[in-house]
């Protein structure tokens, strides 16, 4: 026995619909934090379980507006599918050959369809997906550019001018990420734009607006270095400020000796926006591996101790 021989058949069509349109939204809604944070633990598992891409309640009120749409139309669909179903059968001929009504019958949903996710989709992926364009965009044209860049921006509507404190440092080839992501009334994503000349950069987009550009490495390099010897980072640099509880303030000073003189400082990985960084002293016998996260505000979260090569 079919479903449309059922007593109450467009209840229970309307009702799997639902189902399957909730689950649906559930998954483009959690895909761009959770489902980008376990590809990335998956592709380093020095990564495993750090928060990378946090499903913020901004993230979860765009979904539930989004889902709103989508399980609507869905589901008014599903109660109307035996109706549409007789309609499209009883215009097919004695071959089971479907007129052209019939086809217009079958595929007239699709433009609600289509527009309800294209709404869906602005609400929830377009801001993550938006912001690299724009960023390799400025980057592609401006960064070899000879004319003047504002005015570029104003000829384009893309903001060129962005880039311009940074440019010096970049080189051809590089690599884009999402960095953080602040939704709100304005949007904020980071994207860090790494260049295999070794500039790190950061990049703000804003409302789907490129903001600014400025070097991502202060607060990990000069801020770090300083954090070790003495506890502090440089009072004359306002872009290597990293906030440090008491806690691992005193863990730092307690190892300060070591770093004693020019101590080695690298980066040795970034997931969106933690970054771990390890020190070396000046003479290779000790180290310390420090993780850092946030791009706006940077924080201290854990250090420890290593193993040296020597």
């Amino acid at each position: 026995m079919g479903l449309a021989a059922w007593p109450g058949s467009a209840l229970v069509s309307g009702l799997i619909w639902l189902l399957v349109a909730s689950l649906m939204t559930l998954v483009i809604g959690h895909l761009p934090y959770e489902g980008r944070s376990l590809t990335v633990w998956l592709a380093d598992r020095r990564s495993w379980g750090l928060p990378i891409y946090l499903f913020s309640s901004a993230a979860q009120a765009r979904m539930m507006m989004a889902s709103f749409f989508v399980v609507l139309l869905l589901t008014i669909l599903g109660l109307v599918q035996e109706y549409r179903l007789e309609g499209i059968n009883s215009e097919t001929d004695a071959d089971g050959r479907m007129s052209g009504r019939a086809w217009f019958s079958l595929f007239l949903p699709l433009p609600l369809v289509f527009g309800v996710g294209l709404m869906a989709n602005v609400l929830v992926s377009s801001p993550v997906r938006v912001a690299p364009q724009l960023v390799h965009e400025a980057i592609r044209t401006g960064r070899t550019y000879s004319g003047d860049l504002f005015e570029l921006s104003l000829e384009r509507g893309v903001n060129y001018n962005a880039i311009a404190g940074v440019r010096d440092q970049m080189s051809a080839h590089y690599s884009l990420s999402i960095g953080e992501v602040e939704l709100g009334a304005a949007n904020t994503i980071f994207v860090v734009a790494d260049f295999d000349n070794g500039a790190w950069i950061n990049c703000r987009v804003v409302a789907d607006q490129l903001s600014f550009c400025y070097d991502a490495s202060p607060p990990y390099l000069r801020g770090f270095a300083s954090l070790l010897t003495t506890g502090q980072t440089p009072e004359d640099c306002p872009e290597c400020a990293v906030k440090v509880s008491d806690e691992q303030r005193a863990w730092l000073l307690a190892r300060s000796e070591n770093f004693a003189g020019s101590s080695r400082i690298t980066r040795l990985a970034q997931w969106g926006s933690f970054v771990s960084m390890h020190a070396e002293s000046p003479g290779g016998d000790y180290a310390v591996e420090c993780l850092f996260s946030g791009i706006d505000l940077v924080r201290l979260e854990r250090c420890r101790e290593v193993q040296t090569r020597v």
